[in-house]
């Protein structure tokens, strides 16, 4: 048996994201098997750095346009190519695109008092038969690929994919703050591994856009809060989908939603997104003084906003189911 991975559309960073509206879900790639096995999620925490719910704003925005300016090295071949580097490192081109999404990722959000420290990072998706890729061999092609980064940045590269038309928050980069967190990285820090049984022989990787990705020069256009869009990927995560990994452009995020009764695809993802709508209800409903909660349930109610636009009919699905 083996695990095949399919481009339906296009990588983020070349899609046109000025075209692009809040309020849709729409496929990016395949998995499947040849098999009746069902597919596995293994996943890989490589942690960065320290986020501080009460930190200024200026320190805040400093450290998510490190983590953000990272993100796109990682899957650039200007920058780190973590796929190109774990295909290297396990001597398989296929490996690589067994890799299905490297997000910034904060542990524990669902269940943080909005006061605490919390650790942020990288979180690695990786589909798998059974037979998942060797920690070692992940670790060491992100160290490499951290590396290669910092070596690009200090040299005076730009970021890839940091313009209106590939990053939906392009103004969230900052070479400098990537370099500063890369030299900050504890070497000995523990990578955290889990995994997920996907229960089913095929699944998608798809684009989660809750928001309009901001225009050019558009810096007053709201997107969702850092801290608080990364809450609602993991409350998603919890309730309509496989796995969630948050996009550092607070536009959106990747999202794998597994096919575990052989549903048609459009059918498979209207149901997904109805399950999307109605967490976004419950999340919008919080009135407490979690502060982190408070993002979340505005961002929630701005994101509802585009599928009431763009998708009526999802809207009026989840509203009818709660």
């Amino acid at each position: 048996m083996s695990v095949t991975v399919e481009l339906i559309s296009q990588h983020s960073g070349d899609k046109d994201h000025l075209a692009m509206t809040g309020g849709t879900l729409s496929p990016d790639k395949a998995a499947r098997t040849d098999g009746a096995a069902s597919l596995r999620l293994d996943y890989a925490f490589f942690p960065v750095a320290t986020f501080d719910p009460g930190q200024s704003d200026e320190a805040a925005r400093r450290l998510f346009s490190g983590i953000h300016s990272l993100e796109h090295a990682l899957a650039s071949p200007e920058g780190g190519d973590l796929r190109a580097g774990i295909a290297e490192r396990a001597g398989e081109e296929s490996i690589g695109k067994r890799l299905i999404d490297m997000s910034p990722y904060i542990p524990g959000l669902l269940d943080a008092d909005g006061k605490s420290e919390l650790t942020i990072g990288f979180r690695s998706t990786f589909v798998s038969d059974g037979e998942g890729i060797p920690l070692q061999v992940l670790a060491d092609a992100y160290a490499d690929s951290v590396r290669r980064i910092r070596e690009h940045f200090v040299r005076g590269n730009a970021v890839p994919f940091a313009t209106p038309e590939s990053c939906g928050q392009y103004d969230l980069h900052s070479a400098q703050a990537a370099i500063e967190l890369i030299d900050a990285i504890d070497p000995s820090a523990p990578i955290q591994e889990s995994s997920t049984a996907a229960g089913t022989n095929e699944l998608y990787v798809c684009d989660l856009r809750l928001v309009k990705p901001r225009l050019p020069e558009a810096l007053e256009q709201q997107v969702l809060d850092v801290p608080g869009g990364h809450l609602i990927s993991q409350a998603i995560e919890g309730s309509a989908a496989l796995s969630a990994g948050n996009f550092g452009c607070s536009t959106g995020e990747y999202l794998v939603v597994a096919n575990p009764d052989g549903l048609d695809r459009d059918a498979l993802l209207n149901k997904a997104h109805v399950a999307i709508a109605e967490t976004l209800l419950g999340l919008a409903a919080y009135d407490g003084e979690n502060l982190l909660r408070q993002a979340a349930a505005s961002d929630a109610r701005f994101s509802l906003d585009h599928i009431e636009r763009y998708r009526p009919e999802v809207h009026r699905a989840a509203r009818a189911a709660m």
